[in-house]
């Protein structure tokens, strides 16, 4: 993971130095939503009956900048983002000739500032018309919370529930929540990859992408608790849209 870590910056690194070359050529806001999952299989590995995963949605809203000659563009952007999943577990356990039944779904949402820098390629000379685009992102969580749900049925007797919101705190290693300190549930940096297409005509651009998360973000847990150590990468869809306000470099 650190030669992936080290290619990320390295490529992005090289963008950067290859449009400051260049003249910039809008720059403007950004908005939009993701429609994110992961592949945590913490749960998984603890509950044997039943276990799934499903798509939250989540919002993309941040500053953009487009760097142009002529089809080609390099597109840096700092956004706040929202990914995460959805965790659908059930287990039944029989104890004493007692059967008992537990569901569980546990949302989480994982706040993040992005920093994506796609090549985007255009199919008219002026940089307009559809695109291609791909290229790094690099993450840093800076809040989140995971809501769940959980009922626990007997044969014979009322379900009980339990509902909450537990917000996330960021380590490599989970710890559990201590007076008003929250869980450590994730790891803090993120790190991955952008490809998708668009379609630009003026200063509006729009772009449907998926976002390939190549960093485990799932905390490890403690050698003590003699639990199995899981891994989790992000994955998601995203709608956005700029509006590149002209800076006088052309296009």
């Amino acid at each position: 993971m650190r030669v992936f870590y080290f290619l990320a910056v390295a490529s992005g690194l090289a963008l950067t130095l290859s449009a400051a070359a260049q003249k910039i050529t809008g720059i403007g806001p950004r908005l939009g939503g993701n429609l994110s999952s992961a592949t945590f299989d913490g749960l998984d590995l603890l509950f044997t009956s039943k276990a799934g995963r499903s798509a939250v949605a989540g919002v993309q809203v941040g500053l953009a900048a487009s760097f142009g000659a002529g089809h080609w563009a390099v597109q840096p952007a700092l956004v706040f983002t929202q990914k995460g999943v959805q965790q659908d577990v059930t287990e039944t356990v029989n104890f004493q000739g007692v059967s008992l039944t537990v569901a569980a779904m546990v949302t989480s949402r994982v706040h993040y500032l992005e920093l994506p820098l796609n090549v985007v390629y255009a199919t008219e000379a002026d940089g307009q018309g559809f695109q291609l685009f791909a290229g790094p992102y690099l993450a840093a969580g800076v809040g989140g919370a995971a809501d769940y749900n959980v009922n626990a049925t007997i044969p014979g007797q009322p379900t009980q529930t339990r509902r909450g919101s537990q917000p996330f705190a960021f380590g490599d290693t989970f710890t559990k929540a201590t007076g008003t300190k929250p869980d450590a549930r994730t790891r803090r940096f993120d790190a991955g990859l952008n490809l998708g297409i668009g379609y630009r005509r003026g200063p509006v651009q729009a772009q449907v992408g998926y976002g390939l998360g190549l960093r485990n973000v799932q905390s490890d847990y403690p050698a003590s608790d003699q639990q199995p150590i899981g891994t989790g990468y992000n994955r998601g869809f995203q709608l956005t849209a700029t509006y590149f306000l002209p800076t006088g470099g052309g296009r």
